[in-house]
């Protein structure tokens, strides 16, 4: 699950309350609509990352009586700039009042800016607890709907993730986010045409999303899972160069018997990074392919150095050996590569436990633990503290190491 370093993090480039909030721009003519509108430039500004303009909506505010909305605008900065602990002391003072704004009441604004600070330091029950209440206030208020997405989504509880992206692209139909995670969890889970149809959603909605590219290369990935390799070629020619669309272009040459123009592509990237593995391995295959497998052994052999877990390079390096007469050698690499491959299969199967079992510690750490057999400590990383999410309890508090005080958050999520 590679791909998972992050994700949660892309659905949160929009504040909070930004189209869920209920506060939108009214015509003036009416005092006690004025602060709604204060509140709603507020939060653009915050949204600009116009500091000094939220700072003078919330004195505003202030001016006119109307504290509680102060007090919530205030803490919403707080949250955009890092702030956490005091947000929710801040909030602590705010709401309760019954008083109401363009229909959503300030207990509802308090409930989504408590819940991204709580999910920002990883304080998962209160983050769900406050957001579901926003919820039951308005059930499509789409930025709660976004921040348990991604809340549910870091702590590897990926069926309710999927409820709410589901709910997030239904109700901002113009936002490609929710398409794009909804990719990257079908491609983790290899539900490859499942992806596929979810990243081209996200590209019709933003063609030129920021992140255009990464999008495009996991869709051509996944176009090459499924054997479309001219589908692929055709979404990797958007693309410009690098390292990764030329070794996706490699493969897909090599799949329908370009040989010489894969060759040429994989020649490029191993000049400019010799310890590729993708380059590598491709590179081993041209030449078991070209009937030279003695060729093969160098690109394979530094492969299985450089990345001594995967299993294709091993099995192809027991290929080469093979075809040379090296009997033991092959034997070696082939025990290697199917000890390696049943791991491989065992920690896909507990993937699937992890779906089925969104409250369930131990298998995200034993998911961790077979990361660790894997040499991947990028994931290690993302499951322990899925454990550690789920297992937390309601006013708990997360490791100190979880709660930066200010900045931009955590460490990357999965």
């Amino acid at each position: 699950m590679a791909n998972r370093i992050g994700a949660g993090w892309l659905l949160l480039a929009v504040a909070v309350a930004g189209s869920g909030g209920g506060c939108r721009p009214q015509p003036s003519g009416s005092a006690a609509i004025d602060p709604a509108r204060l509140v709603r430039q507020g939060w653009d500004a915050v949204d600009r990352e116009d500091a000094a303009g939220a700072r003078e909506a919330i004195r505003t505010l202030r001016a006119k009586g109307a504290r509680s909305l102060a007090a919530v605008l205030q803490a919403r900065l707080l949250v955009a700039r890092g702030f956490f602990r005091p947000a929710l002391d801040v909030l602590a003072g705010a709401g309760g009042s019954g008083v109401r704004v363009e229909g959503a009441d300030i207990d509802r604004l308090v409930h989504l800016v408590r819940g991204e600070a709580a999910y920002r330091m990883r304080m998962y029950p209160l983050a769900e607890s406050e957001l579901v209440a926003a919820l039951d206030d308005n059930p499509d208020a789409v930025d709660a709907h976004r921040l348990l997405a991604a809340m549910y989504y870091d702590a590897g509880v990926i069926p309710a993730a999927i409820r709410h992206l589901e709910a997030t692209a239904r109700l901002a139909p113009s936002d490609a986010r929710p398409g794009r995670l909804l990719g990257l969890i079908h491609n983790d889970f290899e539900r490859y045409d499942e992806a596929v149809g979810f990243y081209e959603q996200s590209l019709r909605r933003d063609p030129d999303q920021p992140d255009r590219e990464d999008v495009l290369a996991e869709l051509a990935a996944c176009q090459l899972k499924l054997r479309r390799h001219r589908e692929a070629l055709l979404t990797l020619e958007k693309l410009g160069g690098g390292r990764i669309a030329d070794i996706l272009r490699a493969e897909c040459h090599l799949a329908i018997g370009d040989r010489d123009r894969a060759r040429k592509l994989i020649a490029e990237v191993l000049r400019k990074t010799p310890d590729d593995l993708g380059a590598l391995v491709l590179d081993g295959e041209i030449h078991l392919e070209d009937g030279d497998p003695a060729g093969a052994v160098a690109p394979l052999g530094r492969a299985v150095a450089a990345h001594p877990r995967d299993y294709l390079a091993r099995l192809k390096l027991a290929q080469a050996h093979a075809a040379i007469g090296r009997d033991a050698e092959a034997e070696s690499e082939r025990t290697e590569a199917e000890r390696i491959r049943a791991l491989r299969r065992a920690f896909a199967d507990l993937h699937q436990a992890a779906w089925d079992a969104p409250g369930d510690a131990a298998v995200r750490r034993q998911l961790a633990g077979m990361a660790a057999q894997l040499d991947r400590p990028d994931l290690e990383r993302v499951w322990l503290d899925a454990a550690a999410a789920v297992e937390m309890k309601p006013g708990a508090s997360p490791p100190p190491d979880a709660l930066p005080d200010r900045a931009g958050g955590p460490a990357p999520r999965p």
